[in-house]
């Protein structure tokens, strides 16, 4: 099980933008040498950013700045904005049991709730976490 590596660069890119855009324009290029990546990367993700409301995006001269305040931007928003379908298929299910097995015939209906009620719990944890939280964790860690 892994979670995708988008939430973690969105979420790169989301707090480089909050400790930073007040001091220097957050264009994708700058925000590419921080996170490792290709701009053109970063303009996805921010691009999907922008489009859910996380985000504004000045063209030319303006750079990246937060839209929301970042108690108002949860784990879970930032997760479900850049990569909407991966808790679904968090954990998988092995593709061919036996429906000549009592088992193997069942044994999706059975899952189910549980795997069920473990996203639920993930999406919650992550509902929880915010990024004034991440921002607050930085600041405390005196750099």
């Amino acid at each position: 099980m892994k979670i995708n590596t988008k939430c973690s660069l969105a979420l790169h890119i989301l707090l480089v933008t909050a400790v930073f855009s007040d001091r220097h324009k957050m264009t994708s290029e700058v925000i590419a040498k921080s996170t490792g990546n290709n701009p053109v990367i970063v303009r996805n993700i921010l691009g999907s950013l922008k489009q859910a409301g996380i985000v504004k995006i000045q063209r030319g001269s303006g750079g990246a700045t937060l839209a929301l305040k970042p108690e108002e931007i949860t784990i879970w928003r930032v997760y479900s904005t850049v990569d909407p379908t991966s808790l679904q298929n968090l954990i998988g299910m092995h593709p061919n049991p036996s429906f000549t097995c009592p088992v193997g015939r069942r044994i999706q209906d059975l899952l189910d709730e549980p795997y069920s009620t473990i996203r639920q719990s993930i999406k919650e944890s992550m509902s929880e976490q915010t990024l004034a939280g991440l921002i607050a964790q930085y600041r405390l860690s005196g750099v």
